[in-house]
């Protein structure tokens, strides 16, 4: 059945570039009937005093006018150190904040020793040369005054409140926190001693388990942006891994402070540099942050004993920030699943009552991002929720938004953007993120300008470009009960709760070379060598990222080398033919194609009616890498490199399970077949039954066999060849 599998796989292919399996709702804008409002009387109108008009209840009330939005004003310099300072002026209160963003997080862990960065941090609070943890938690105190540090990617921040009033003590404190901690070593093992109870604590919490295996699987498992805490981690760090840290990248030069409150550009230059004017610049070493390695197709499945509910992630790679296509698909995201009014709001909780929170987030790198959805749902639906969401992906790449729909997501970004900036601090970390990622202001001043001119077209395309049916990854966390419901979404890789591959059961001698094994599988065949042609004919059903169709297949097998395939399911139809070294495909009813001459030799491969019985005359390799919960596994690899994987059970000595890595335009997909029902159909062994599953879509058929039919030489061929 493997060029059946060749043939969908396609079929998928070409469905992601056209429309013809796309769904055919179309589109509506809603449209309510509307009644005219009461005219008021002239003389009414005319009075000066209020007159008492009822509002029409059958009108839909229109918006306000829109106002013209001025990004708030700041001031911009640089101290002599090379500090990058920006001041945003708030004199509505006497209050002050201070953050500080350097170039320098959790990316920047030594290798083994994930966590440096973050311990890093909190060390600065733990200890100066003239103030202990305690003196300095207390000096805070006294003023009604916090001092915290976070880290995160590929940046710290040191952040700072207080009231005007105390700017000196606070300032004081917070530069020599900056320019001389002490590192304690007393202090860093109390520290290192929380960090190791908060990565034990990590595991009770599902949906953080998952969103940090899709950056593995988004970045590539060892990308430092994807690398993860463990107690080994932690314990490894040491105090001189710490200070070097500081020594590192906790410089002035490649930092950046932005100053918000009751504080005028000349007050903060003179505080700024009283307090941070000694902290000394130095050199920064270059990081190497690989690129981006998204990992193959598939699902990453962490099995949690106990779930009640299964945290399901949909994620793909996304533009880095200063891409020309950023914009279009933040908004696409906040569409997918942005609360209340987006599509996985109004299907998983309102439609299906999967859930009560789904979410859509898309991260803000500067070099790449990762686009990730889903939520967290009973055990029950997780199969379901899935199809749900591949399907709307797939809807909005086919169809794109509805106009009106997206005119509200616009209308309602642009608002809650705007509203932030009555928050100064917003302001602030606008401009800092700005900075850290090398986004132009003028990009920052004109982000709502930009917005409200996107169309239904550019969303459109942000999800052809990121969210194809080959782009798409699936994390989920869940009971191991779930892992069933699984199977038709792609290969399962699963994963243990710190991330690391699951250790599977070691595998057992088999107690045969291959040799052995062929005669094996031959004997438990039949008569093989009595099987001139077969003919299987099959319902078929395929579940296409979400949506279901039904069709059916045929297919003929003739010796030598010669088969003819056929997938039908109404609104496509597939056909391949190979008649020895030549081979010729017809995509959705068009003329038949002659294939390549390296395609046309592995399909003249795959048309063996009992591939593992000529595997080896036919030039592959085979390696039996043992037994192991019943089934012995064979890895085997074709004259012309493709890799395959068949598992026999060890009993009945017949194919269970077949798996392999397709070429697609996306890159490689496994793809998992599976056979059962096996009966004797004129004197050989076939399977009654066969399901595939890949990342892509799954296939079920109900198979039937005719064994030495009369079959015309020309059906191996195409008409005219």
């Amino acid at each position: 059945m493997r060029t059946i599998i060749a043939l969908a796989l396609t079929v998928a292919a070409l469905a992601a570039a056209s429309p013809i399996m796309a769904q055919t709702t179309k589109k509506k804008k809603s449209a309510k009937s509307k009644k005219p409002a009461a005219a008021v009387p002239a003389a009414a109108a005319a009075a000066p005093a209020v007159v008492d008009v009822k509002p029409d209840l059958n009108v839909k009330p229109t918006p306000l006018a829109a106002t013209d939005f001025q990004f708030p004003k700041y001031e911009e310099f640089t101290l002599s150190n090379g500090l990058h300072v920006y001041v945003i002026e708030n004199h509505e209160q006497p209050l002050v904040t201070v953050s500080l963003t350097m170039r320098g997080g959790e990316a920047y862990d030594p290798t083994g020793k994930e966590g440096t960065a973050a311990i890093a941090g909190d060390m600065l609070g733990k200890g100066t040369k003239t103030r202990n943890a305690l003196k300095i938690a207390q000096a805070l105190d006294g003023v009604g005054a916090s001092i915290s540090v976070s880290t995160a990617g590929e940046s710290m921040t040191m952040s700072a409140s207080f009231i005007k009033k105390h700017s000196d003590v606070v300032m004081d404190i917070f530069g020599e926190q900056l320019r001389d901690p002490i590192f304690d070593q007393g202090e860093l093992d109390k520290l290192k001693q929380q960090y190791v109870a908060s990565v034990a604590n990590r595991r009770s919490r599902p949906l953080e388990i998952a969103q940090a295996l899709s950056r593995k699987v988004i970045y590539g498992m060892d990308n430092p942006l994807a690398r993860r805490t463990l107690e080994t981690t932690i314990k490894a760090v040491t105090r001189e891994d710490v200070a070097a840290f500081h020594a590192n990248y906790i410089r002035p030069n490649s930092s950046s402070l932005a100053i918000v409150g009751d504080v005028t550009p000349a007050e903060a230059k003179a505080l700024l540099n009283k307090y941070l004017g000694e902290w000394k610049k130095g050199d920064r070493p270059e990081v190497a942050i690989a690129d981006i390695k998204t990992e193959p197709s598939g699902v990453y499945f962490v099995p949690r004993k106990g779930s009640v509910q299964s945290t399901v992630i949909v994620c793909a790679a996304g533009p880095p920030v200063r891409a020309t296509d950023f914009d279009a698909t933040a908004v696409m995201t906040s569409h997918v699943g942005g609360g209340f009014g987006s599509l996985l709001f109004n299907t998983l909780r309102e439609t299906y009552s999967y859930t009560y929170s789904p979410f859509a987030l898309l991260s803000r790198g500067r070099r790449y991002n990762r686009f990730a959805c889903g939520s967290e749902v009973r055990s029950s639906v997780t199969d379901s929720a899935l199809k749900v969401i591949l399907l709307e992906l797939r809807k909005l790449a086919d169809e794109g938004p509805e106009e009106e729909a997206l005119q509200r997501r616009i209308a309602l970004e642009v608002g809650r953007y705007r509203i932030a900036f009555e928050r100064p601090s917003t302001v602030a970390g606008v401009l800092q993120n700005a900075w850290l990622n090398e986004v132009p202001i003028e990009d920052v001043i004109n982000y709502t300008r930009r917005i409200e001119a996107l169309s239904s077209g550019d969303i459109q395309q942000a999800a052809q470009r990121y969210l194809g049916m080959f782009d798409l990854r699936i994390v989920v966390v869940g009971s191991p009960d779930v892992r069933s419901k699984l199977e038709p979404f792609g290969k399962i890789r699963e994963y243990t709760l710190d991330l690391e591959p699951a250790k599977e059961a070691p595998y057992e001698s088999a107690g045969m070379n291959v040799d052995e094994l062929v005669a094996k599988h031959k004997q438990a065949l039949g008569w093989v060598d009595a099987v001139q042609t077969i003919r299987t004919t099959a319902a078929a059903k395929m579940i296409f990222q979400g949506k279901e169709y039904s069709g059916s297949m045929t297919r003929l097998l003739g010796r030598p080398n010669k088969e003819y395939s056929e997938l039908d399911f109404g609104v496509m139809k597939q056909q391949q033919w190979v008649d020895g070294g030549n081979a010729w495909t017809s995509l959705m009813g068009g003329p038949a194609g002659a294939t390549a001459a390296d395609e046309a030799k592995q399909l003249a491969l795959e048309a063996r009616m009992f591939p593992l019985v000529t595997m080896i005359s036919d030039g592959y390799t085979a390696t039996i890498k043992g037994k192991r919960d019943g089934q012995i596994e064979i890895e085997t690899m074709s004259p012309i490199g493709i890799a395959e994987r068949y598992f026999l059970d060890a009993n009945s000595m017949l194919i269970s399970r077949h798996e392999k890595d397709d070429p697609t335009p996306g890159g490689n997909v496994t793809t998992v077949e599976r056979f059962s029902d096996y009966a004797m159909n004129g004197g050989v062994m076939l399977p009654g039954k066969m399901q595939m599953q890949s990342t892509v879509l799954s296939m079920e058929f109900d198979l039937k066999h005719e064994v030495n039919g009369t079959v015309d030489a020309s059906a191996f061929r195409p008409a005219g060849q």
